[in-house]
């Protein structure tokens, strides 16, 4: 037996077993909201796991060097530093398989650029770590700067098409990130994905 219970919101579950009859109580308190629960009735763990798949669906292989040795940090002010520090691992003989960056190469925290003073080269330093059969991820926050004006393309063109989370009165939401105010691509909008 399995049971699925889909629910957000905060919650504290008491479960007790009765040894002597083999009864299970549980109970279950949360904060409020509305769930969905599901139960799986299984032969086995192999078939409840099954069932349960059926309704949250299978997992994803994600591929083999995501899972081996990674590295990322905040906090690298410019290229020569990350590069210092790959080539630390190197002579260290430790392993590295990926190499990440944090927001701070990004120029002023805007999404889908990067400081070209501090990090000048970086696209030499990704082909040299491809080269070594490594890899390099580059974190991206959801926050997209809101920089109207300033010829900021990924602000301007999610503005023209319309893929931004709305306030009820039907403005662009602002939130407060790493480039100060920030719009949120609204992912429940089909064309958002195709903009992002």
């Amino acid at each position: 037996m399995g049971v699925f219970y889909n629910l957000a919101n905060a919650q504290d579950w008491v479960v007790k077993n009765d040894k002597s009859t083999g009864d299970v109580t549980v109970k279950t308190y949360a904060t409020g909201g509305i769930g969905d629960l599901m139960f799986m009735s299984a032969i086995g763990p192999n078939e409840v796991t099954k069932a349960y798949q059926q309704i949250v669906g299978n997992p994803v292989m994600v591929p083999q060097w995501a899972l081996g040795w990674n590295q990322c940090r905040w906090g690298y002010k410019n290229l020569d530093t990350l590069k210092e520090v790959v080539a630390n691992f190197s002579s260290n003989n430790l392993p590295l398989d990926t190499q990440w960056s944090d927001i701070d190469y990004l120029d002023n925290y805007k999404d889908f650029t990067y400081d070209k003073d501090n990090f000048k080269g970086l696209g030499d330093f990704v082909n040299d770590l491809h080269a070594k059969g490594m890899h390099y991820v580059p974190i991206i926050d959801a926050g997209i700067a809101k920089r109207a004006g300033e010829g900021y393309s990924a602000y301007d063109d999610g503005v023209s098409k319309d893929v931004f989370i709305k306030n009820q009165d039907g403005s662009i939401f602002t939130g407060q990130v790493w480039p100060d105010d920030a719009a949120f691509p609204d992912f429940f909008n089909p064309d958002t994905k195709k903009w992002w």
